[in-house]
């Protein structure tokens, strides 16, 4: 069989193996477009994706250069993304004096660590939002880490609401003591200073006994306030032990001393724009108090641990059960705090001395005991009110109310009985007792004797609390009676702290 033989040139194979080739990369090519195309449209999906993202996305390079930004993040930071790209993270959106601990964080990623933060962002205009923050290491196709990707989240509102939580939960705002109840002349006087002084800025010293209701005025005056608004933070200043009472008013950073596991953020802070109540101001110490002028004066503090001046708002309304005026004069307060705290003093009259309100207030708390607890409302009869017009309670308005709550709970067939007097309160424990003169235990002591056994006991305690009142080793629980009951008592015998210190 013959054989076919081309009878092309040698020229002409070559321009036919030439167009073969031809053809082959042409379809080479087409298809590498084909896949140019295909990756083109997944970028452009991702990016999508990534744009669509409630959170923030940023993605830095091992020192922390940042080499993406999404449009979330352009939100947060108030920062264009084309400013972002190529500024070191933590210089552009952090305080300098969080630069070390952010450097740390930025070593520990490159390490291989991730980790969940929450912080305060330093926005373009300034301001601190809460963020919170996931850092993910990121490698490349050998297995290195190249960087970090932070998810970034607004948690401002949340915060927000967290901070107030936790300081205010006693400060939510229902009134304990119902609206103010005013009768008598005295209180309808304390009223109208509410009424003149709440509109303006200045600083307000009220004064009275414990259980009186000076926490209530302070509320009056900051809701009459045009800083209504914002919180009004309570400090119980004989409740918070010295050594953190820097602590709790101006806050802390992390590390700042053991125990230090987060930042803080301190009662004037939370306060800002708001009022700051500070219950039983007399019992802040001596040498924090020079701080807590500069703060009344400048509106300027520092957190424990931090260098950063950190500027507030606040109106300062204080409260006390003591003469600040004697305290200062004695070197026990200083003299100038007083006079910047009593630009306004109020003094909240003692229940004992505007009988005119015990009426209406029983009624009151009998109406209100009787709605909380869910039991028949029991009738306050003329004769109850005269009984309670004759007590002289030394516990005030708060005593007041605890004896009606009680007499509601034990109320037969709707009447009142009320404990007052010496059956309102505990007995002396037995290891409070004092001997009669002549040394015996079962003698039976005059009504003189016992008066002065009674205050000898109380100074006992007294000297043994090393003159404190409050707290879990303080007097009154030595006695195993009311705080408010042996302030009334100490002040009846004329008692002084030169006497127990």
């Amino acid at each position: 069989m013959a054989t076919e033989v081309s009878q092309n040139t040698p020229v002409q194979d070559e321009v036919e193996l030439l167009r073969n080739r031809i053809t082959e990369l042409e379809g080479l090519l087409g298809g590498q477009q084909n896949l140019k195309n295909l990756l083109g449209q997944r970028e452009e999906f991702y990016r999508t994706v990534i744009e669509s993202l409630a959170e923030g996305l940023l993605i830095t390079d091992p020192n922390d250069h940042v080499i993406y930004a999404n449009l979330r993040m352009e939100e947060i930071t108030g920062y264009p993304v084309s400013e972002l790209i190529g500024a070191v993270a933590y210089e552009l959106l952090t305080d300098k004096a969080q630069w070390p601990q952010m450097t740390k964080r930025n070593q520990e990623r490159v390490a291989g660590k991730s980790e969940f933060y929450e912080h305060q962002l330093l926005r373009k205009d300034g301001t601190r939002h809460w963020v919170s923050v996931k850092a993910t290491p990121y490698k490349n196709s050998k297995g290195e880490i190249i960087g970090t990707v932070g998810a970034v989240s607004c948690i401002q509102t949340q915060k927000s609401l967290e901070l107030e939580n936790e300081y205010l939960l006693d400060e939510i705002r229902s009134e304990r003591f119902g609206a103010i109840i005013a009768s008598s002349p005295a209180l309808k006087k304390v009223l109208q200073q509410i009424e003149v002084v709440a509109p303006t800025q200045a600083n307000v010293l009220i004064l009275g006994e414990s259980g009186t209701g000076k926490e209530l005025v302070a509320r009056a005056i900051h809701d009459l306030s045009e800083r209504k608004g914002k919180p009004l933070v309570r400090v119980n200043c004989a409740s918070i032990p010295k050594e953190l009472f820097e602590s709790e008013f101006f806050g802390h950073v992390r590390g700042a001393f053991t125990g230090a596991i987060k930042d803080r953020v301190g009662r004037f802070e939370l306060a800002n724009g708001g009022s700051l109540f500070l219950d039983e101001i007399g019992e802040i110490p001596l040498d924090l108090q020079s701080k807590l002028l500069r703060v009344l004066q400048e509106g300027q503090f520092e957190r424990v641990g931090e260098d950063r001046t950190r500027t507030v708002n606040v109106r300062i309304i204080a409260a006390t059960n003591r003469d600040l005026l004697t305290e200062a004069k004695a070197g026990r307060f200083r003299l100038d705090l007083y006079y910047r705290l009593s630009v306004f003093p109020i003094e909240i009259p003692a229940l004992r001395e505007r009988p005119e309100d015990i009426g209406p207030l029983a009624e009151h708390f009998v109406k209100q005991s009787a709605n909380r607890l869910g039991v028949t409302r029991p009738r306050l009869t003329k004769a109850d009110v005269r009984e309670l017009e004759g007590y002289d309670w030394p516990g005030n308005v708060r005593e007041l109310q605890n004896v009606v709550e009680r007499a509601v709970i034990l109320a037969r067939s709707g009447r009142l009985k009320f404990e007052l007097g010496n059956n309102s309160e505990r007995p002396f424990p037995p290891s409070a007792r004092v001997p009669a003169p002549d040394g015996s235990i079962d003698h039976q002591p005059s009504l003189g004797e016992l008066k002065q056994q009674e205050k000898q006991v109380i100074l006992n305690a007294l000297k043994q609390a090393q003159g404190r009142i409050y707290g879990e080793e303080g007097a009154a629980a030595i006695l195993s009676m009311k705080p408010t009951t042996l302030a009334s008592r100490i002040q009846r015998y004329g008692l002084k702290k030169a006497d127990f210190k």
